[in-house]
């Protein structure tokens, strides 16, 4: 594929802030491609640089992708880590690399006349096939192309990190709602919704001071403490087969020695109230999350302890595993294979989040997806608080075969969510 043009520009971000936006010109067509942004950002995640400051390392390394023939996707992100020799493109930035990796994706399906989603499977199974012959283990089921499934949606519904989000919030980041199983990902989405509208209503009643503002992922907020916010959910939720979810951040509340609340309290009581105190040990903490997961329907949990700990994540993990509670890292690996293997020699999770910004090109997406699946471990395609209206999380997620798809449930979520239902309709 040659390139006939390349350009850059600055756009906004839905927090309003400035990110970037590719778009490459082929034969074929026109690909554009932009990058979101997290506010809590893992301390192993590709390097991210300001808007303007990317702009400036494109011009100067945008001859490497005119001047060239590129025949896949591997040539190119193998371009990008040859002019950024780091191994978390502080040269250029993780935004800058991921950018111009979607926009070539992008193009690459346009001139196969596929989807990006089709074209992201094709690869993946093609992959999947060599490494299972390369190490002479292929079975019948490899040797033929699995069929494409659409992720189950995991939601978030109420919003807290009262650090960063406002006072009078949880201390927990997110609070979240997946479905039991999943017949389509229409329907399941549409149950979520609704439940959505009934916990906004349910809120209201308990909280003098809510008026149905939301978060940057248009979470309801609320000043209600994290056992009446459970209360709350567990009673919808279980009235239309949901299970809960919390992201708890945790390296948002560690303060070097230990786990810092401000609101709720440690022990829970035979009526389910919570009595936390304001700082936990890592014993405690993880005491915590265990007993949640007792008291309350909440079968996923991400990033229940500081992200260096993988550990306290390990004995977590061993503690639920009879119990069908996936326990999530995100922070931990930061979509990071050389971090996601510490965490499978000491099987520290069940689960990983996949951020394609944090991995840095659509290639090293891919690997972190296949180690972790080799892995056995159920994976998670993840939006950014500050995302744009590009949808290609929701090609990917399907393309890659991942079991969970996370992206919010309102606001602009739902340019994600109405293309994964266009995605449905057309595979199904």
């Amino acid at each position: 594929m040659l390139v006939r043009g390349l350009k850059i520009r600055k756009i906004f971000a839905t927090n309003v802030r400035p990110t970037i936006e590719v778009e490459l010109k082929t034969k074929a067509g026109d690909s554009r491609a932009a990058v979101p942004m997290g506010t809590s950002r893992g301390r192993h995640e590709a390097a991210t640089l300001p808007a303007d400051e990317a702009v400036r390392k494109f011009n100067l390394i945008s001859r490497h992708f005119k001047a060239e023939e590129f025949y896949s996707i591997d040539d190119v992100d193998l371009t990008l880590h040859t002019i950024d020799k780091s191994s978390d493109f502080r040269d250029i930035g993780g935004n800058l690399a991921l950018a111009i990796s979607s926009a070539f994706l992008k193009a690459f399906a346009l001139e196969k006349g596929l989807e990006p989603f089709e074209y992201v499977y094709a690869i993946a199974a093609q992959k999947a096939k060599e490494d299972a012959n390369r190490r002479m283990q292929a079975t019948p089921e490899q040797k033929q192309r699995p069929r494409i499934t659409i992720p189950m949606p995991i939601c978030n519904v109420v919003g807290g990190w009262k650090g960063k989000s406002g006072a009078g919030q949880s201390d927990i980041q997110e609070f979240l709602l997946l479905p039991v199983s999943q017949n389509s990902f229409s329907s399941s989405v549409a149950n979520i919704a609704a439940a959505y509208h009934e916990i906004g209503d349910a809120i209201g009643e308990a909280d003098d001071d809510f008026t149905y503002g939301r978060n940057l992922e248009s979470a309801w907020t609320t000043k209600l403490g994290i056992s009446q916010i459970l209360k709350i959910l567990s009673r919808i939720a279980g009235n239309r087969l949901l299970r809960l979810g919390m992201d708890m951040a945790a390296s948002n509340l560690w303060n070097g020695r230990q786990y810092s609340y401000t609101q709720g309290v440690f022990h829970i009581t035979d009526t389910g109230d919570i009595r936390m105190e304001e700082k936990l040990i890592r014993t405690e903490q993880l005491d915590f999350v265990e007993e949640l997961t007792k008291r309350f329907p909440v079968a996923y949990v991400e990033d229940p302890f500081e992200e260096e700990d993988f550990v306290s994540h390990a004995a977590l993990t061993h503690r639920v595993s009879g119990r069908g509670v996936l326990v999530t890292g995100d922070d931990l690996y930061a979509t990071n294979a050389g971090r996601l293997q510490q965490g499978v020699d000491i099987k520290a999770t069940n689960a990983v989040i996949v951020k394609p910004n944090q991995a840095g090109t659509i290639t090293d997406t891919l690997a972190f997806v296949a180690a972790a699946k080799k892995a056995g471990m159920r994976t998670v395609m993840s939006h950014r608080s500050g995302e744009t209206e590009d949808a290609l999380i929701s090609h990917l997620a399907v393309g890659l075969g991942c079991d969970y798809v996370k992206m919010g449930i309102g606001g602009e979520r739902a340019a994600k969510i109405n293309e994964l239902l266009r995605i449905e309709e057309k595979v199904f």
